[in-house]
């Protein structure tokens, strides 16, 4: 007796499994993002309170914090962009604050300055920067959060603050500001998670709660 020929797949049942494996393929994608995304936030949290206790050590010899123009003027109630001006030179003082490494000026070359107080190391994974012939870096751009965009650092608060007291001090019934700046009447210091637009900002990883 004759055997049947074996039957082959109908374009029916190959549509089918292509489909599952395309859905299979998509939650295991969905999946592996979420799990990415949870692992940078959680990083980018960890790197946040390593920045805020060398600050507080930059705080306790210096009696403040490190601010400037550039510290004041990024305000993160405005300010969304990460790869704006102001972030990137906001986010250079902070560097060259923790670090001791000022020069070039706005263009650092990753090594403390002579007889600088070095409050904090950075490893190369946390910096974007040049490479110079070696392979050693060069120009330090900026302090890189885990999805490769600057950290925020803004003393906008601070600056408010300070004109508030000098105000009490001509005045004693002065009234605060309505106007409001940054969000600490110290220092900010923020991921944006890759967001960058206002409506975004609940994905921030942040030092203060809303």
């Amino acid at each position: 007796m004759k055997r049947p020929a074996p039957r082959g797949f109908t374009l029916v049942e190959m549509i089918t499994v292509v489909a599952v494996i395309v859905i299979l393929a998509g939650l295991v994608i969905s999946v592996s993002g979420l799990v990415m995304q949870k692992a940078s936030r959680a990083r980018a949290d960890g790197e946040i309170q390593v920045f805020k206790a060398k600050l507080d050590d930059y705080k306790r010899e210096n009696g403040s914090y490190p601010r400037d123009q550039y510290t004041d003027k990024l305000d993160p109630r405005l300010d969304v962009s990460p790869t704006s001006g102001k972030y990137l030179q906001a986010n250079l003082s902070m560097y060259s604050a923790l670090t001791g490494d000022y020069l070039p000026e706005n263009n650092p070359d990753g090594k403390p300055e002579k007889d600088s107080k070095v409050y904090y190391s950075f490893p190369r994974t946390q910096l974007s920067f040049t490479k110079d012939a070696t392979g050693n870096p060069q120009n330090i751009r900026y302090i890189s959060d885990p999805w490769g965009n600057a950290y925020g650092y803004s003393t906008a608060g601070a600056e408010l603050e300070a004109k508030y007291r000098a105000d009490v001090r001509k005045d004693p019934k002065a009234a605060r500001p309505t106007e409001l700046k940054g969000f600490n009447p110290t220092f900010d210091v923020w991921s944006t998670a890759g967001a960058n637009t206002l409506t975004q900002k609940s994905k921030w990883v942040r030092n203060w709660s809303e």
